[in-house]
């Protein structure tokens, strides 16, 4: 496969899984505008964005009209992370740069493939946001969903297990690993207040990642700080959570080049090993007073730094030099 082919599913894997992402954000944001108190939601708001690894375009902030005002404030802190063009990570662009990239791909995508990616761009490109946002905030953050997760689902059924098939399940889960990563630090270092403020539940980070009926079987009912982050990050069966997405890639990569797998070691292979000790540690380890750094900074800068080498690896190595034969 020509690394420019490769480079695009790699790509348009990592723009599927960040539009999910995003929507999955947003769904739990929005579904507690009506009876969630103001101050709690600007918190949420704080993590969403910190999350997404962006700033937001307005401050969430608490006034005597605390209700009425959050719900037009969260209108335009939606509107930015879904419909706003120049923003380079919102919703419609990210499916727009996914379409992109399959129009690059037409000889190795299946026609239902292009067809249902297709359709989900006409449908976001097309959506009249403010009727939309009248009907119920989370409505577009649930069709978003259940379309992408419909993508998905013929991706699954009609790809071959090729190294096309692998490299846009490379992105997938790279991306996943980054933005879980991300997610879990900003909610215990944003949401998170030792006083009396205000601070989000765990069982609504669990929400978040489709965990918390798994976590009460598992556990219990009494959720805490140190066995929810420690199951968002060492159990293998729960598909958001840390070591299911390591796990992924690991086997993805053994699948690209099979002799990066064996010693020596090529520097995406090394990584994974790397992240997979981390993902290892606890993740509930108390943060560092004397540096302010939260206990999952490591492992998010070296999920950052796998991205990196994968390109330079994969996609853009020395002429030279090519791909592992």
């Amino acid at each position: 496969m020509l690394a420019r082919a490769a480079a695009d599913f790699y790509w348009m894997g990592r723009y599927f899984e960040r539009t999910e992402h995003t929507a999955r954000l947003l769904q739990y944001q929005l579904t507690r505008l009506v009876d969630t108190p103001a101050d709690e939601l600007a918190v949420g708001w704080r993590v969403v964005y910190r999350a997404l690894g962006q700033s937001a375009p307005v401050t969430p902030t608490v006034t005597d009209e605390a209700e009425s005002f959050l719900l037009a404030d969260a209108y335009t802190l939606a509107a930015s992370l879904v419909e706003e063009t120049t923003n380079p990570d919102s919703m419609i662009r990210c499916w727009t740069m996914a379409r992109d990239n399959a129009k690059q791909l037409r000889p190795w995508l299946p026609v239902r493939v292009w067809t249902c990616l297709n359709q989900g761009f006409f449908w976001i490109r097309d959506c009249d946001f403010p009727r939309v946002w009248a009907e119920g905030p989370a409505a577009l953050a649930d069709e978003a969903i259940d379309r992408l997760r419909l993508l998905a689902g013929v991706v699954d059924a009609r790809m071959p297990r090729d190294d096309a098939w692998r490299f846009l399940e490379l992105g997938r889960f790279v991306e996943r690993l980054q933005h879980q990563a991300a997610l879990l630090d900003a909610w215990d270092r944003v949401g998170q207040d030792p006083g009396d403020a205000p601070s989000l539940s765990w069982a609504g980070l669990l929400r978040v990642c489709a965990a918390y009926e798994l976590y009460c079987r598992a556990h219990s009912m009494v959720i805490r700080r140190g066995p929810a982050l420690a199951f968002l990050a060492r159990n293998p069966e729960l598909p958001w959570s840390l070591c299911f997405a390591v796990r992924r890639i690991q086997d993805l990569l053994a699948g690209i080049d099979p002799r990066g797998a064996r010693y020596p070691l090529a520097p995406p292979h090394r990584m994974v090993l790397r992240l997979s000790a981390a993902v290892e540690a606890d993740p509930a380890d108390e943060k560092d007073p004397g540096e302010g750094r939260g206990p999952l900074e490591g492992l998010l800068r070296d999920s950052r730094a796998l991205h990196g080498i994968t390109v330079a690896t994969y996609f853009d190595y020395p002429v030279q030099t090519g791909l592992p034969s």
